[in-house]
């Protein structure tokens, strides 16, 4: 007789609330547990416990205060690797993903109720000396180490590049892919890492004062070449040479490009209604008709439209200027 139960619609694991609802509370136990550690060495774990005077800052019977835990570091990593691994399907894998959280939940209760070798794996963990924060601090210092005479600029420009995005987020690039928002992000600590200051000049808001070479281009101590660009409406803004640009900038651009196609529009008319209407005019008083005042409006609002376009694009506002 065949052990196959008939009748009962198979449902899959990650489906199933046995599975469920323990792993949720597994991962809420190990958020909370990261928020109840000690934000520093001074607080005491556990209830009833004060440090004894003379003998350091620990709990009970130590001699020596205990190493301080980053919170907010323990929380982001938890959350990180809950949120990348929620699409795994293997039942195989996703045991050890579990067993790998109930022996991290193990060494945070110890944490908490103060361990000392715990607390400096941790520490250790946190500061860049193991784990995912050492690999990411040795890929920085490959990235700025560089020989000068042997790289190109685009190549220095692409390194310093994925170098900043490095320290703006630590994550994997699978995890970004799969939450790319900034509220996911785990930042690189500026004590763990820092870019040396002739290197220290992305994104464009950090450039020092840029020097113009022979060639036209401009070029700032560091040696990223910047191109001025003149855009069809007049426009001139710096571009670094490799890069590319983001959207919401072309699309600023374009509607500058739109809204001064518009004003041109507009002048053009109103000068062909004033050369028109002066006609027009001439030709009534010719006749006696006393029927003036158009081309003093249109004047006015033609000034308004030369002013409005000078002001845009930087030229000189006076009218006569202009004409």
């Amino acid at each position: 007789m065949s052990g196959r139960i008939t009748g009962v619609k198979s449902v899959p694991f990650w489906k199933n609330p046995e599975h469920r609802v323990p792993t949720l509370g597994l991962y809420r136990d190990l958020l909370r547990i990261c928020l109840r550690l000690p934000k520093t060495y001074n607080d005491q774990p556990g209830r009833r416990r004060r440090p004894i005077p003379g003998n350091g800052k620990g709990p009970p019977g130590s001699a020596a205060a205990l190493p301080s835990i980053e919170r907010p570091y323990l929380f982001q990593w938890i959350r990180d690797c809950f949120r990348t691994n929620r699409y795994c399907t293997s039942p195989r894998i996703t045991a050890g993903y579990l067993l790998e959280a109930e022996n991290a939940y193990k060494k945070l209760r110890l944490a908490k109720e103060g361990d000392e070798e715990i607390r400096n794996e941790l520490k250790d963990m946190m500061n860049g000396r193991t784990g995912r924060l050492r690999d990411t601090i040795e890929h920085l210092r490959e990235l700025i180490a560089w020989d000068p005479e042997e790289i190109t600029q685009r190549s220095r420009f692409f390194r310093l590049k994925r170098a900043q995005e490095c320290v703006w987020d630590t994550r994997t690039r699978a995890s970004i892919a799969k939450d790319p928002d900034i509220y996911y992000r785990i930042p690189l600590k500026p004590s763990l890492f820092k870019f040396p200051k002739d290197l220290d000049y992305y994104p464009p808001s950090k450039y020092p004062n840029q020097l113009k070479n022979q060639l036209g281009k401009y070029k700032n101590s560091g040696g990223v070449f910047l191109t001025q660009v003149t855009t069809s409406e007049g426009s001139r803004f710096p571009r670094i040479r490799g890069g590319t640009q983001p959207t919401w900038l072309s699309m600023m651009l374009k509607h500058r490009v739109e809204s001064s196609v518009r004003r041109v529009n507009e002048w053009k008319e109103l000068e062909e209604y004033k050369a028109m209407m002066t006609v027009e005019e001439k030709m009534m008083n010719d006749l006696g008709v006393d029927d003036v005042g158009y081309v003093n409006t249109i004047t006015e609002q033609l000034g308004r439209v030369k002013s409005a376009h000078a002001v845009r694009r930087g030229l000189p506002s006076r009218l006569d200027e202009i004409e």
